[in-house]
């Protein structure tokens, strides 16, 4: 067995205090009793520590697990003034939660691989997603240790005997991979051929020809670039509409974001022209590392554990959450950019210049922190779809209510 992961893994550290978005703040943090007794238990154990422990936990009705109570401002009780663990200061990192040890780091195991990958929730991620053009290639690492993988998705008999196509887990996770990384194509294109195959695949397990995966596999590659069917892509207009109007509500329902009314005219209607703004915005930004939007989407499709995220769902409902989630990142990094501009405009004075008998106004020019704004958005998404299952169902519900599961609707949210 072999470590499959995207090449920034084995660099990631944590940078702990140092972090603009802590995961200690703000977070459902659950714990086990053998955890907590195993820091109490310890002779070095301080009574400080200790008497922090025996209140910092609520026992979660009818389970084993414990939930530490966030303080003021989100923050975990164990968080130190300088945002450094007081239980790994005292005691070490192995007196961790597994919750906490692992993060940003999970695992999908796969056949002969375990997929490693971390998420984007976490900024020193997003770091080198945005700009180390190769972190998202995948290469294959030797396990040198054999062990249990912490924080793994993986297969077992039971599930096995329940879905036969998780058999295929690793192959069409590499066929999904292998879609969305193709450069020959921007990153939507390479989205919206996605969601064709995944609509074939399904098709295929529907009609309980689970050994067939393979051979389906091979037939749709060719089809991938078929002429005609990337300039009907190609050719698909911007519905701004959609856009703004579908997506935004998913954004307001879902995430409790209301930010829809930074591209809105007075009227409550879509304004095309601020987001047309918007995209320029991040295009201009982003001109020397346009790799970045493709890398987001190949960290998002590991972190929704595709093709199944629910078992329960068939590939193209996984696949559609994906792909949902990320035309909303694009969105939300635009209206919050320009939210962000409207408020920064509507708190600033011109300043005023007298030259001689002459008044000049000079406009105060907002400067943009756009990589604030999508490492926000990132973590809005990851933090709100890839870890909580509940929202990402609901995701998919509002999807179906809507009419909007086929692979033309996708089409209309991500171009």
């Amino acid at each position: 067995m072999y470590f499959r992961q995207p090449r920034y893994f084995s660099d990631f550290k944590c940078i702990g205090g140092t972090c603009s978005n802590s995961c200690c703040i703000g977070w459902r943090i659950d714990w086990y009793r053998s955890e907590i007794d195993k820091i109490t238990g310890d002779p070095r154990c301080s009574e400080e520590l200790k008497e922090l422990v025996n209140k910092s936990f609520t026992q979660l009705e009818n389970s084993e697990r414990y939930l530490v109570a966030l303080g003021a401002g989100g923050r975990c009780p164990f968080l130190a003034e300088d945002n450094f663990c007081k239980i790994q200061r005292e005691l070490g990192a192995e007196y961790l939660s597994n919750t906490c040890s692992i993060y940003p780091r999970h695992h999908i195991i796969a056949g002969e691989a375990a997929y490693r990958y971390c998420n984007m929730s976490c900024p020193e991620v997003m770091d080198k997603l945005l700009n180390i053009e190769k972190s998202m290639d995948l290469v294959n690492v030797a396990i040198r240790e054999k062990g249990t993988v912490k924080g793994a998705v993986m297969n077992n008999e039971k599930l096995l005997a329940e879905h036969p196509e998780l058999k295929y887990r690793g192959e069409l996770l590499e066929f999904f991979y292998e879609i969305i990384v193709d450069k020959k194509h921007d990153v939507e294109t390479s989205i919206i051929l996605g969601a064709l195959a995944a609509q074939s695949l399904s098709k295929i397990v529907a009609a309980k020809d689970y050994d067939g995966i393979p051979e389906a596999i091979k037939q749709i590659k060719p089809q991938l670039h078929n002429g005609a069917q990337l300039r009907s892509i190609e050719n698909i207009k911007p519905n701004y509409y959609v856009k703004l109007g579908a997506a935004g509500e998913m954004l307001k329902s879902i995430f409790q974001v209301n930010i829809m009314s930074a591209l809105t005219d007075k009227e409550g209607k879509p304004n095309i022209e601020l987001y047309v703004r918007g995209e320029k915005r991040l295009a201009d930004t982003f001109k020397e590392r346009q790799f970045y939007l493709r890398n987001i989407a190949l960290n998002l499709l590991l972190e929704f554990a595709l093709p199944f995220k629910f078992t329960d769902k068939t590939i193209f409902e996984n696949y559609s959450i994906f792909a949902t989630a990320f035309a909303l990142f694009k969105l939300n990094v635009i209206a919050t950019a320009e939210l962000t501009d409207k408020a920064e405009r509507s708190t600033s004075n011109s300043k005023v210049n007298v030259v001689g008998d002459i008044k000049l106004n000079v406009k105060v020019t907002v400067k943009y922190d756009t990589e604030k704004y999508i490492n926000k958005s990132a973590s809005l998404i990851s933090r709100n779809l890839c870890h909580n299952d509940e929202n990402a169902k609901k995701l998919l519900e509002d999807l179906h209510n809507r009419n909007f599961s086929t692979p033309a609707y996708l089409a209309l949210l991500i171009k």
